[in-house]
């Protein structure tokens, strides 16, 4: 895995996430906004998550059938994880709304003096068999 916040390489103990309901909704006033990228492989990706990615796609199947609905897993007919791999607009899709929070749970410990952190998920793409997240953090201060 590598981390960077504006194209530098940081280590990841310096991360932090904001877990709170207002993810991705921050005022951003006085405070130092980055570009964050994290870079997994997508052995690692898969390794992370697929034991959540699945528990949620069957619980969102469920809620499909039952409410009559469809979800971002329709557009991959509530597959695999390595199906989801192959089909970058679910990937995007599933990741921002589903796992992005529990998979960043997984990556960083909750620091007691992080120096960033990330507070929005933008995009997910699989690039060269690397899964690349990337969004907006901010400095601690």
């Amino acid at each position: 895995m590598k981390v960077s916040i504006n194209g530098l390489r940081v280590d990841k103990s310096l991360i932090s996430v904001n877990s709170g309901l207002n993810y991705g909704r921050f005022d951003y006033t006085n405070l130092e906004v980055s570009k964050y990228k994290i870079i997994l492989a997508s052995h690692e990706f898969i390794a992370l998550i697929e034991d959540t990615y699945n528990s949620v796609r069957d619980e969102i199947k469920q809620d499909d059938e039952a409410q009559n609905e469809t979800s971002a897993f329709t557009t991959i007919n509530y597959g695999s994880i390595t199906q989801l791999l192959q089909n970058q607009q679910a990937l995007q899709d599933i990741t921002t709304t589903y796992l992005d929070l529990m998979l960043f749970d997984k990556l960083f410990t909750q620091s007691n003096n992080p120096h960033y952190i990330i507070n929005s998920t933008e995009q997910v793409e699989m690039i060269n068999d690397n899964i690349e997240i990337s969004g907006i953090s901010y400095r601690k201060q």
